[in-house]
């Protein structure tokens, strides 16, 4: 009799203790949400977060919301419209993502894996100095966004990054020839210089002369030392109806231009 109700007793502590076993082995964000798209993996996957956790504050920590998660979905929507925009902004003339770019400013890569969306968001709404104001839709902004969390996954960055220095204390006299022949007009990240420039009336000559900057040269071409020297001669021999007037600068001072405007490693 008294092994019987011990057995019982037994069996009735497992069907209490099992169940709430297996509930606590569950993410906590499948009991408030429902599960969707598992084939790519857990809740952290596409949202990030800490789904261990059943303190609002601390599961939902730098979560991804549903409209940024596309970026693990590929061929969504929202990231084949971000894609795109990356190329027509030419993100990589300064930025590295998924792998790609030029090392001019912040790499996406590690930025994507590290700031919150919201972070991401404001980077874009509001650029840095040098940064190009896209004057982005909301709708754009979220695309890109999209983009970005999804070129960082690629990228697999891992470890630390060498720092770039961006900006040397010249030797006194010395002056950058973009500064003083290009700088009223235009805005350019530089390898050896960092940061040139103070005009927005022309557009923003960061990265001109590597693979990422649009190509904009005669027919859709890149530019390059060549054109940009052709250019500089007379701009309105190349394209009639630029505003912008022939300038006169010296044979060595292109040549300080053109080394001044390679985009590093």
């Amino acid at each position: 009799m008294g092994f019987r109700s011990a057995v019982l007793g037994l069996i009735g502590a497992l069907l209490v203790l099992v169940p709430a076993a297996v509930e606590a082995a569950r993410p906590s964000c499948l009991r408030c949400h429902r599960a969707h798209y598992t084939h790519l993996g857990s809740c952290e996957t596409c949202h990030r977060g800490d789904g261990r956790s059943d303190r609002l504050s601390i599961a939902h920590r730098d979560l991804v919301r549903g409209r940024y998660a596309w970026s693990a979905l590929a061929g969504s929507p929202p990231l084949v419209r971000g894609e795109k925009l990356l190329e027509l902004f030419a993100c990589r003339r300064c930025h590295t993502l998924a792998g790609k770019g030029n090392h001019l400013a912040g790499d996406l890569d590690r930025l994507g894996k590290s700031a919150t969306t919201g972070q991401l968001v404001r980077a874009i709404r509001s650029p840095a100095f040098f940064m190009p104001d896209f004057q982005v839709p909301e709708q754009q902004v979220d695309d890109l966004v999209v983009a970005i969390l999804a070129g960082a996954r690629k990228g697999d960055r891992g470890g630390k990054e060498a720092p770039q220095l961006v900006h040397f204390e010249r030797k006194r006299g010395e002056q950058s020839v973009f500064q003083k022949q290009c700088g009223p007009c235009h805005k350019a990240l530089t390898a050896t210089w960092g940061g040139l420039g103070r005009g927005n009336i022309g557009p923003n000559l960061s990265g001109l002369l590597s693979k990422f900057y649009p190509k904009t040269w005669q027919q859709g071409e890149r530019w390059t030392p060549d054109s940009l020297r052709k250019w500089l001669e007379n701009p309105r021999a190349h394209r009639p109806v630029t505003q912008m007037q022939p300038l006169l600068v010296k044979k060595d001072e292109i040549e300080r231009l053109l080394a001044e405007m390679q985009p590093g490693r």
